[in-house]
């Protein structure tokens, strides 16, 4: 099979089950492993999705590129469907906008025992069941070891997850669930917020991240973010309890590393000071 990614997180899906060396298309963001930046592109940059290719894929695909490459399938994280829409309807869309009809999986879980049977799909689709239980597995038992830790806390720190941009907005996707497993409390909210919201929740634990992004984008974000003046106010920035978090680790869409993702979190709320952290630098780090 040749597979074109829509997404980073997709490519992470993919080189997870051991199918990356099938993978012949990519999105924009796909930075991650090195040699994917070789590939064509199948996004456009700098173009928001609009419509319905807003539920196929996070960036905007390059219908005309797709078809040029013709991969057989595509592989993407998306948020959920609407209610008035199907994945049937979505393949629709795909095949009258690239002229043939590719395989479409779509990774849009928004919880674990959903996200187990979109692995377990995936994997039947790449041809790689095995290791799609495999992860399944693995993940369990990392969710396991880490409740086994945080039932121990005593009360959780309050944390708020941002990205770039004004007014503010809590980032949604899989953080929250990601923050309740790693023993933190997050503010959650659906519209978007100005400083003083912010200043009245006061989070003791602030978490950084750009959608799609590196931990170095976000690392460089949150540098810039600080300089404005209420941020300097906040208990987190008093307790220098700001961190830069991958944008590609799960906060957002479903992604493989899902399990260190809620360990990372731990690290930083619970031990950031600890020798034993294993993602500092990897998924997380702190403001320097």
């Amino acid at each position: 099979m040749r597979w074109a990614s829509l997404s980073p997180e997709a490519t992470q899906w993919l080189y997870a089950l051991g199918k990356g060396n099938q993978l012949i298309g990519r999105s924009h963001g796909c930075v991650e492993p090195p040699s994917v930046q070789k590939l064509p592109l199948c996004t456009r940059p700098g173009v928001q999705p609009r419509d319905w290719e807003a539920y196929l894929a996070p960036y905007a695909p390059d219908f005309g590129a797709i078809s040029t490459l013709r991969p057989e399938g595509l592989v993407a994280v998306a948020d959920p469907l609407p209610p008035d829409a199907s994945e049937d309807d979505l393949k629709g869309h795909l095949a009258r906008a690239v002229g043939y009809a590719p395989r479409y999986i779509a990774l849009r879980a928004r919880n674990w025992d959903a996200l187990y049977k979109e692995v377990q799909q995936l994997g039947k689709e790449v041809e790689a069941p095995s290791a799609a239980q495999s992860w399944i597995h693995k993940a369990e038992q990392q969710r396991e070891k880490l409740r086994s830790v945080v039932q121990r806390l005593s009360s959780p720190p309050s944390v708020v997850f941002l990205g770039p941009g004004f007014p503010l907005r809590a980032v949604r996707g899989w953080a929250t669930l990601l923050a309740e497993e790693a023993g933190l409390k997050p503010f959650t909210r659906d519209k978007a917020f100005g400083w003083e919201t912010l200043l009245q929740q006061d989070p003791e634990v602030v978490v950084f991240s750009v959608p799609g992004g590196t931990l170095q984008e976000a690392g460089e974000a949150l540098a810039a973010w600080v300089r404005h003046t209420p941020v300097q106010s906040l208990t987190a920035f008093r307790q220098k309890r700001l961190y830069a978090f991958k944008g590609t680790a799960g906060l957002y869409y479903p992604s493989p590393a899902l399990p260190e993702a809620a360990e990372a979190l731990y690290e930083l709320a619970h031990q950031p000071s600890s020798r034993a952290n294993r993602h500092i630098g990897r998924l997380w780090a702190p403001l320097l």
